[in-house]
């Protein structure tokens, strides 16, 4: 913390050190919503008799469709590769799991 003229600590970090937790813990929140989405969609086409290549399929035209739109709102955020390729790496490991 830097001091003010003053004397007395600016709360300008402790503002800063609030903030950046409650956005790491709504995206933390996020990605275990989307993990266990993912999760249940592959388990239950997969039950349903899909086969990985076509759950796949699914995902990535789910996740482009929700590329698109993120792009037109936010202008999009540079991420959607990693973000997709993550999906697909949970999707291999649920399709295999035994329940």
């Amino acid at each position: 913390m830097s001091p003010q003229n003053d004397g007395s600590a600016s709360p300008l970090p402790e503002e800063l050190d609030r903030a950046l937790r409650r956005a790491t813990d709504r995206t933390l929140a996020a990605l275990v919503s989307l993990r266990r989405a993912v999760r249940e969609h592959v388990q239950s086409e997969r039950d349903g008799g899909a086969t990985l290549p076509q759950i796949e399929l699914d995902l990535r035209e789910l996740i482009s469709i929700a590329h698109e739109k993120s792009a037109r709102v936010n202008g999009g955020d540079g991420e959607h590769q990693a973000l997709a390729s993550q999906m697909i790496k949970w999707s291999e490991g649920f399709f295999n799991q035994n329940d």
